[in-house]
């Protein structure tokens, strides 16, 4: 009777997942047709009818809203991200042109080479760790590359800019760092040589798939013809494109980034050294999000705390904040800390 059971079990699974992916071939059917409308990948008012009607079909059946919630989020979201890509490749933004990766063989060097080549680009990695082949045949069309992509962290590309500016490639060129200070005199450098330069900070990991969720920044060096290219990658997907002054990016970076790395490594920190056998959900949510961050590249998230001229007040009003806590769990003010809840709230809603 148990095997029986679990029989239908697995078959009703095998059934829900053919099931999910044929809806996900007709979303893709969707974006088509939306594509020959010149609609929108997301439509706001369909996705909540679609969970609107979900979760109130789970009532009527005896299953919890929550579940239905649930599955059909995860589905939005697959049909989104596969309309996504298909309308990337059928823009073709790269058709016949070439493009190296610097760094091409990091988990974001990886993300940008699948990225261009579903736009229709050649693309190939140079990479100290890339096969011979891949850097030969990147060493080859560097110099003509319609464009070229640095992944490497901020400091290396500063010095690559600068061993560029001798002879510029002829391709636009653009950095993805997530702080721009140790570039800034590079990237007038090389384009003082000749050089195209644009510069963009994708404010996602390599993770990501789904870009509806995702800013990208496209800072102004100057060079409008460069940063269009650049940006016109980004066009067919559902990203939100912001543009800062190239100036001001590491100013806003600092709460954006410095905080918040701050506060996650901290926060690692101050967990004992004996995990504690209990869980709760708010530990659970800290401790993947520490994961998260903590399996990255120490040496970019270091850059980003170090290079930044304007991180030392990000991380003086963290030190300040968590002061404030202390002191007033030390003097049992209930008041006060009712108080900087109160404070908190604020901000987390502004």
């Amino acid at each position: 009777m148990l095997e029986d059971l679990r029989e239908q079990i697995r078959q009703l699974d095998a059934e829900i997942v053919a099931a999910a992916a044929r809806r996900i071939a007709l979303a893709r059917a969707v974006g088509e047709e939306k594509r020959r409308a010149n609609l929108p990948v997301v439509d706001y008012a369909q996705e909540r009818a679609v969970l609107e009607r979900a979760r109130t079909t789970a009532a009527e059946a005896g299953l919890d809203p929550a579940v239905a919630d649930t599955i059909l989020v995860s589905l939005v979201r697959a049909s989104v991200s596969a309309q996504d890509r298909d309308r990337v490749r059928r823009a073709s933004v790269g058709a016949g042109k070439t493009a190296v990766v610097v760094g091409g063989e990091g988990r974001m060097g990886r993300w940008f080479r699948r990225f261009l080549e579903d736009q229709g680009y050649a693309t190939g990695s140079l990479d100290l760790v890339a096969s011979n082949e891949e850097n030969a045949w990147a060493r080859e069309a560097f110099a003509s590359a319609d464009l070229i992509i640095s992944a490497a962290p901020p400091t290396a590309t500063a010095l690559l800019y600068d061993e560029w500016s001798a002879a510029p490639p002829s391709g636009v060129v653009a950095d993805i760092a997530s702080i721009k200070t140790p570039l800034v005199g590079s990237i007038r450098r090389l384009q003082r040589a000749g050089a195209r330069v644009a510069s963009l900070h994708p404010m996602f990991g390599p993770s990501v798939v789904l870009l509806r969720d995702c800013d990208v920044v496209i800072c102004d060096t100057g060079d409008r013809a460069a940063s269009d290219e650049v940006e016109q990658l980004f066009r067919p997907t559902t990203a939100r494109v912001m543009h800062l002054p190239l100036d001001e990016h590491d100013r806003l970076m600092a709460d954006v980034l410095t905080l918040a790395h701050a506060t996650v490594i901290a926060f690692a920190l101050a967990l004992p050294d004996t995990p504690s056998p209990l869980r709760s959900t708010t530990l659970g949510a800290l401790q993947a999000l520490s994961a998260n961050l903590l399996n990255e590249s120490p040496d970019v998230y270091f850059e980003i705390q170090a290079k930044n001229p304007n991180s030392a007040l990000a991380l003086s009003r963290l030190a300040s904040a968590v002061e404030r806590v202390a002191s007033a769990v030390a003097s049992q003010d209930q008041r006060g800390f009712r108080t900087l809840m109160d404070e908190g709230r604020a901000h987390i809603a502004r």
